[in-house]
């Protein structure tokens, strides 16, 4: 009698074990059921066309990812089968959709070339500022408080000579 307590009991946990699995399988979305830091971006790329792969790090959002690639949220979200685009995980491979497209880096203009009265020294004329003196030369205020040891930038004298380079 007792033997066949036990068995029955093995059977109705087995019964609502199977019961419980088969509908974790049915409300869970698959994204969540792939292995932690496992992305389902593979399989999304084929359908999707992604141009780029971007790996989430500490303290990222889907909000600051879009805006570094200049896609939407809700394309990321598609294109990388998320339900939740709150939910995303550290290590998390994520596909940018086609949309995105990357923008060469714009090359820096040369600079302007200072004036032919900005030479290595320059004479402080009556009303000029630090300030003044560095944008037309070029330069910075802070470069030439350095280059002059100047304790006070505010306080240049008329006839003071500056080294500007």
């Amino acid at each position: 009698m007792k033997r066949a307590m036990t068995t029955s009991s093995v059977r109705a946990g087995t019964i609502v074990l199977a019961g419980i699995l088969a509908l974790a399988t049915l409300l869970v979305p698959a994204p969540a059921l792939a292995a932690y830091g496992e992305s389902t971006a593979e399989a999304v790329a084929a359908s999707q066309g992604c141009v780029a792969y971007h790996h989430v790090r500490r303290g990222e959002n889907l909000t600051r990812i879009s805006y570094l690639y200049g896609v939407s949220v809700w394309q990321i979200a598609q294109a990388n089968g998320l339900y939740n685009p709150s939910l995303i995980f550290v290590g998390q491979l994520l596909c940018i959709p086609s949309s995105y497209q990357p923008v060469p880096p714009h090359p820096q203009p040369p600079h302007p070339q200072p004036p032919a009265w900005c030479s290595q020294y320059y004479t402080v004329q009556r009303g000029e500022t630090l300030s003044g003196i560095a944008r037309r030369c070029g330069t910075t205020v802070h470069a030439l408080v350095a280059l002059n040891h100047l304790y006070n930038p505010n306080l240049i004298r008329s006839g003071q000579v500056l080294r500007l380079y």
